[in-house]
């Protein structure tokens, strides 16, 4: 605090900025996330057949604020460093003119049609598909899907990941089309798909046909692999050591000037009572909690400072509910503890 007191006035200023980039930018590789990355590594290490075989995809499905995309960005960004250091950054070394991009990721918006699928796999590729003596030329889908295999297969790419899957309406043409289309592409090209979205099977889309053109869909749906995410808990032993390391993991990254080694970890169970041991009322509570920390001077986590932070509606209402069944839990343990120590 002495130090943070002797900074100058723009140095204060260009210092707290940072500090909010930093706290606004924290990634948390939890044991959930590394089992999700250990199936997802056993799906794409597996999927080497040749071209002509039929390769298995992955989906994850799980509710809203969960880290999907955060989980997916992680995942990408170590497959990516790997492939290249097996590989290389060009695939004509020498040359340099075919640069590697193991990795494609592209997020569904609006109402996906064909078209727009393909457009936003070569808007990745930055391929000039929207240059005006382009457009004409590549104005069918079938030249548009094309165009999108030869930049996945020129660019070497092995991993492809679609967000926001949910965006598929089923009870559309364009959705079924396009939802039949990412299923056809997941055996077509040389990479795996892993999609991602909320209610997957609600929606209807991982659900198999089995009458007409849905028939012929049905080997494929077999070779998806859902895979989900949740919330976190403290209902057992392995969930609480969990949930402390996650806390212990924050503690680290925190940078606060009135802070102490243990000071989120002190906090664990009221920050599980505050977000539900949701991912994203987790984050958004650390967030909001040190920007206030550091707007005020208070330079510290504690629970008179995050009484005041407001979360989502979601952490909200079920604050008072879990305040109670936590409260039990912890009379029961302590009772249990106390036969036990009197036996």
């Amino acid at each position: 605090m002495a130090q943070l007191a002797a900074l100058s006035e723009s140095s204060r200023i260009a210092y707290d900025q940072q500090r909010r980039e930093w706290h606004a930018n924290i990634v948390l590789r939890s044991e959930q996330v590394d089992r999700l990355h250990q199936d997802l590594l056993d799906i794409v290490d597996s999927n080497l057949q040749d071209s002509d075989r039929v390769k298995s995809a992955a989906a994850i499905d799980a509710p809203p604020t969960m880290g999907k995309t955060t989980a997916l960005r992680m995942f990408g960004r170590d497959f990516h460093r790997r492939r290249i250091a097996e590989v290389g950054e060009y695939l004509d070394p020498g040359a340099e003119t075919t640069r590697h991009i193991p990795v494609c990721h592209v997020t569904l918006v609006g109402k996906p049609t064909i078209k727009a699928l393909h457009q936003q796999l070569l808007g990745f590729y930055a391929h000039p598909s929207g240059r005006s003596e382009l457009r004409q030329a590549l104005s069918l889908s079938r030249d548009l899907a094309r165009a999108a295999a030869d930049c996945i297969a020129r660019h070497d790419t092995r991993l492809i990941i679609i967000d926001d899957l949910h965006f598929l309406n089923m009870r559309t043409n364009d959705s079924i089309q396009v939802a039949n289309q990412l299923k056809w592409l997941a055996n077509e090209y040389d990479a795996t798909f892993v999609f991602a979205g909320v209610a997957l099977r609600e929606s209807g889309l991982l659900r198999e046909g089995r009458t007409g053109q849905d028939a012929a869909l049905a080997q494929t749906f077999r070779r998806w692999t859902v895979l989900g995410m949740t919330s976190f808990a403290l209902r057992t032993q392995a969930d609480k050591r969990e949930w402390a390391r996650l806390m212990g993991s924050l503690d680290k990254v925190v940078v606060l000037s009135n802070g102490h080694p243990r000071m989120i970890q002190d906090l664990s169970t009221y920050i599980f009572v505050r977000t539900g041991g949701n991912i994203g009322s987790l984050m958004d509570l650390i967030r909001r909690g040190t920007s206030r920390a550091i707007r005020t001077g208070h330079e510290k986590l504690d629970r008179e400072l995050l009484d005041l932070i407001r979360l989502d509606e979601g952490a909200e209402s079920g604050r008072a509910d879990r305040e109670k069944k936590l409260n039990r839990l912890l009379k029961r343990e302590l009772d249990e503890g106390s036969e036990a120590e009197a036996a």
